[in-house]
């Protein structure tokens, strides 16, 4: 079996697990709800912009800070938006382990 086939099989396996049909079927609730859904988009690129920010080690500014903690506020009252957001995180937690098992490799051969 080539690298190809196994990246394809862990594919396959990566849909199988219970992270991802959590989050699929999360995500089919959420997309029923577009106003919810649009909540949650902005909340995570707006959580995108501020970790950007935070790892090139720059000044958040106030006001993003100010409108992502308010956004995170009034999204932790809405249960469909924190089935979707803890079911992402458990599935992208899932992910950076994996990533960090091939990224060992890499790192073998480029450090």
């Amino acid at each position: 079996m080539n690298v190809y086939d196994i990246a394809s099989n862990l594919a396959k396996e990566m849909r199988g697990t219970r992270e991802f049909q959590v989050l699929k079927e999360a995500k089919a609730r959420l997309e029923a709800e577009p106003d919810t859904k649009n909540l949650v988009s902005r909340f995570m690129q707006l959580g995108q912009e501020v970790e950007i920010l935070k790892y090139q080690k720059k000044d958040v500014p106030a006001e993003k800070q100010e409108e992502f903690d308010r956004m995170m506020r009034t999204l932790s009252l809405n249960p469909l938006a924190v089935e979707y957001l803890n079911a992402f995180q458990r599935f992208q937690l899932m992910f950076q382990d994996i990533s960090k098992t091939i990224t060992d490799v890499v790192k073998e051969v480029t450090d």
